[in-house]
């Protein structure tokens, strides 16, 4: 790890289907597709990744790489505290506003000439030495492909997110639009699969299927991650797990702990101390970096 504000991966490994989880991370994430094609998942749709694609993930949006779909998957990754990112923005650049979507979507798709992607992320391939001052010119480079990927996003005249959806089965599209727009209700497989009209049994079958994971867990992640948006605000446990649809506080705080290894109370003092990059779900073995 370079520090704990940001990280820069180049992986060229192929995508082990079996391993690529649903995950989330409590920072922001670009990934660029340098070379080949894969299948990805986030905000409950599928896209098809290519070179010169860039996707700008904020923080607690699940997301996975479904399957490669070439036979070679070149890709970076830039992960970037969200507190240094907003420390990094000033009030005529804000540099999180590439990751705002204006279509109603949790994250954003860009896509550019691939060459033209290479020679941004060129600079951040350097290594990084010990000598004085080089640490500083390479969050240089870092601040001059933010700018650049921000003003793609200024510049984009209409989301990519409309043309690069790949037709995914349409209940299970359904069900999780219903579970977003029901988060805080009782979600059940039977009250679900009656509200789109078919069986319990058929609908965990499909849903497991085209996602990968079950029903209950998919509802559950969806949960503790909009409890942790309602804690930042509320700054307590007992004031947010209705809210989040837990019927019981001791549940939720089982529940959460399990999850982030982190009680409410622990989760909050953390976020105001400080905000460091985990990398659980990778193993840094497979890591090469840029």
């Amino acid at each position: 790890m370079i520090n704990d504000r940001f990280e820069v991966f180049h992986i060229k490994d192929l995508v082990d289907e079996d391993n690529t989880l649903y995950h989330y991370h409590s920072f922001y994430e670009i990934h660029c597709t340098l070379q080949g094609t894969a299948v990805f998942f986030i905000d409950g749709a599928e896209f098809l990744l290519e070179a010169g694609t860039i996707i700008l993930i904020p923080p607690n949006v699940l997301h996975r790489i479904v399957h490669q779909t070439s036979m070679s998957f070149v890709r970076s990754y830039i992960y970037i505290n969200s507190t240094y990112l907003q420390a990094l923005s000033t009030a005529q650049t804000d540099l999180t506003t590439c990751f705002q979507s204006n279509d109603g979507l949790n994250s954003r798709i860009l896509s550019i000439a691939p060459a033209s992607l290479t020679a941004l992320l060129l600079p951040l391939r350097n290594k990084l030495d010990k000598n004085f001052g080089t640490d500083l010119v390479y969050q240089s480079f870092l601040i001059d492909f933010l700018i650049a990927i921000n003003k793609l996003a200024i510049e984009e005249t209409e989301p990519l997110f409309l043309s690069r959806s790949i037709n995914q089965n349409k209940d299970i599209a359904t069900t999780i639009k219903y579970i977003d727009d029901h988060i805080s209700d009782d979600l059940t497989l039977n009250k679900v699969a009656k509200e789109i009209f078919l069986s319990p049994y058929v609908l965990s079958r499909l849903f497991k299927k085209e996602t990968g994971t079950t029903f209950h867990t998919y509802v559950l992640k969806k949960r503790l991650l909009k409890s942790k948006e309602v804690l930042r605000k509320t700054r307590s446990a007992s004031d947010t797990f209705e809210s989040c649809g837990f019927k019981s506080y001791t549940h939720f705080l089982r529940c959460f702990k399990q999850e982030f290894q982190l009680t409410p109370k622990e989760f909050l003092k953390e976020e105001e101390k400080h905000q460091l990059i985990r990398f659980e779900h990778f193993q840094a073995s497979k890591h090469k970096h840029l």
